[in-house]
């Protein structure tokens, strides 16, 4: 599974960061470099959070 990942500058020190093939996983940060951090471990524990529930990851790779 291949994830992309974007991140935005939406105003000084306000970074919003998401995987778009992840239905409502995104952050926001202050900082560019935050915001890849941060991004990473929501996508950890979206996906660890699906796992232990032994639900289906809803994976959209068209977004």
């Amino acid at each position: 599974m291949k994830l992309k990942i974007i991140v935005r500058k939406v105003e000084e020190n306000l970074y919003v960061a998401s995987c778009r093939g992840l239905k409502g996983c995104h952050i926001q940060a202050e900082s560019e470099q935050q915001a890849h951090t941060m991004i990473k471990a929501a996508i950890n524990a979206y996906l660890t959070s699906h796992k232990q529930r032994h639900e289906k990851i809803p994976y959209n790779p068209e977004d």
